[in-house]
């Protein structure tokens, strides 16, 4: 639960990097950071966010077929048990 929280915070501080907004190539940033360093950096994390986002989709999905394919291989063997 600590490295959750961990996580949740460190993100929480590149919210403002992750929220740039695309039409109009700056980020609205509070603290300032503008031009072509606070937008290059504001693309590196919004990149950066989209592929995290995917891998967290692509690993639950996968989690979720191995655990259903566990419980089926349980149900199976329960199964041939108790026929024989």
């Amino acid at each position: 639960m600590l490295r959750v929280l961990l996580l949740l915070s460190l993100w929480l501080s590149h919210v403002p990097s992750l929220v740039a907004c695309e039409g109009c190539k700056a980020p609205s940033n509070v603290a300032g950071a503008s031009g072509v360093a606070g937008i290059g950096a504001s693309f590196s994390w919004s990149v950066l966010f989209m592929l995290g986002m995917l891998a967290f989709v692509m690993g639950g999905m996968i989690l979720m077929m191995v655990r259903a394919c566990r419980q089926l291989a349980e149900r199976r063997q329960q199964v041939t048990v108790e026929s024989h």
